[in-house]
């Protein structure tokens, strides 16, 4: 199962590549949102988690990218639901720093969803 993270933080976007590939996962990352579009435009990810804030971008765009391609997602951020747009707002937030068992509940939740 192919998971995109979208961090622009190099260390915590190794981190969650490294431990969701030791569970199994096929993790790849991306540090920009258009390095993300790319990814996601040559091969839809089955789950992808997205850093809110990236350095002068957000994510908020791809997210309803992926949305309307029946992709899941979860925000990753020191945020809470308030710092979404409000179409955004009903998404799932992992909040940092990560629980990591919480990253696999979540990707198995919306296996069985969908």
């Amino acid at each position: 199962m192919k998971i995109l993270i979208v961090e622009d933080d190099p260390l915590i976007a190794m981190d969650l590549e490294d431990e969701l590939s030791d569970r199994g996962f096929d993790a790849v990352s991306a540090t920009t949102v258009a390095d993300a579009q790319r990814m996601v435009a040559q091969q839809a990810p089955s789950f992808a988690f997205l850093d809110m804030h990236l350095r002068t971008d957000t994510s908020f765009d791809l997210a309803r990218e992926l949305r309307a391609q029946g992709v899941s997602f979860a925000f990753v951020s020191g945020n809470d639901a308030s710092a979404l747009p409000e179409d955004l707002r009903s998404s799932q937030i992992l909040t940092k720093p990560i629980n990591f068992d919480d990253l696999v509940r979540m990707i198995a939740e919306a296996e069985k969803s969908s």
